[in-house]
């Protein structure tokens, strides 16, 4: 999905060629093909460092010491990391939009989106997308607060895993 500069300029490069009297307006369809292949490979970009970031937050939670929780908040909280490391590793990294959130907006979820749905509350990422548009850690609901501690995570942690801005 990437294109390489002297790709585009081969592009660009055979789109002015074309007689300027019979060539499309925006630069025919060279120029379009150009410019659609550019956007897909931002987009493509941005996924990639959507999964860098949360490999970095993934190995930060993981060499976290958890010595002070209970063991069946240790187990919950191995679960999600396993969770968050098959949703990174699969393919499905979503890249979040501008404003926070745990649905992109075709409805896929983000990475907490995700790891809320797999471990146990597949309706809370769109209970808490129609009502907030905040940072996960600014959101004040009792659900939420409930998921987080029974996750094993902290507040903090999961507002690493969303990445929020």
């Amino acid at each position: 999905m990437f294109i390489t500069a002297s790709l585009l300029v081969v592009l660009i490069g055979t789109s002015c060629q074309h007689d300027s009297a019979t060539a499309q307006p925006g630069g025919g369809t060279y120029a379009t093909a150009a410019s659609q292949t550019i956007e897909a490979a931002d987009v493509a970009d941005e996924s990639v460092r959507e999964a860098a970031r949360l490999a970095y937050a993934e190995e930060v939670l993981r060499r976290k010491s958890t010595r002070q929780l209970p063991s069946h908040l240790r187990r919950r909280r191995y679960q999600a990391l396993k969770v968050l490391h098959k949703y990174r590793t699969t393919g499905q990294v979503v890249v979040p939009a501008a404003a926070p959130g745990l649905l992109d907006p075709q409805g896929r979820p983000a990475a907490l989106g995700y790891l809320m749905q797999q471990t146990g509350r597949p309706e809370l990422p769109e209970q808490l997308n129609r009502h907030y548009h905040a940072p996960i850690s600014a959101i004040d609901d009792a659900s939420l607060r409930h998921w987080v501690r029974m996750s094993g995570l902290t507040m903090e942690e999961c507002a690493m895993i969303q990445g929020a801005r």
